[in-house]
């Protein structure tokens, strides 16, 4: 190698070395932290005397495929369909829901016991259900909307076998202010607030009878 290029290429290369030293150059790379969040709900308190003496066994709670990850869902409008990796559930919705679930019934008076899968080893009434949709509507971007649809069953464990006592399905669907990640949280406690409020209001019509 000739001199004068031996002297210009280690005039480059001290050049570069003192640009990182001196921060001429930034190597790193700044992105958003991670937050995560959870759906807890608060409800009146329990009803001094059951409706039924018998134990209720709450089953975990199915989630449709698109909405079981921990990532946020958000529907962008022309079928588009985004997964947030900075913003998402500390834990699976599936067992999120399912503890709301069960502590709101626990709550509601209902049953004498309420319980997970294996609380009880005979119970007579029993709950499972799936989450059929959990997303945030940004179609609108000036009109953010939670949304939230659940299906709820409850069978009666009779010598002959499972007797359904009563199915049905809610939808909620909750209008924003903003379209922050927090908003939309507070939206989706929101929706799922109501949709147990009527739940325990048509299955206390169903058990109480004509």
């Amino acid at each position: 190698m000739r001199m004068g290029a031996r002297v210009l290429l280690n005039t480059i290369v001290f050049t570069v070395s003192l640009c990182l030293v001196s921060g001429c150059v930034r190597l790193e790379r700044s992105y958003p932290d991670k937050r995560c969040f959870l759906i807890h709900l608060s409800r009146p308190e329990k009803a001094s005397r059951a409706l039924t003496d018998e134990a209720l066994r709450v089953f975990t709670f199915s989630v449709s495929p698109p909405y079981e990850g921990k990532g946020f869902v958000y529907a962008r409008g022309d079928n588009r369909v985004e997964t947030d990796f900075y913003n998402g559930f500390v834990i699976s919705p599936g067992t999120m829901v399912t503890e709301e679930v069960r502590r709101w019934m626990a709550g509601s008076g209902l049953f004498g016991h309420v319980g997970d899968i294996s609380a009880y080893g005979n119970p007579g009434y029993l709950l499972g259900g799936r989450v059929a949709a959990l997303y945030g509507d940004y179609g609108d971007p000036s009109a953010p909307k939670a949304v939230l649809k659940m299906e709820f069953l409850l069978a009666r464990d009779v010598s002959a076998g499972k007797e359904i006592v009563f199915e049905n399905h809610y939808q909620r669907t909750i209008s924003l202010d903003r379209g922050s990640a927090k908003a939309l949280v507070n939206g989706w406690r929101e929706a799922l607030e109501g949709i147990l409020q009527d739940f325990e209001g048509d299955l206390r019509d169903c058990l109480q009878g004509p």
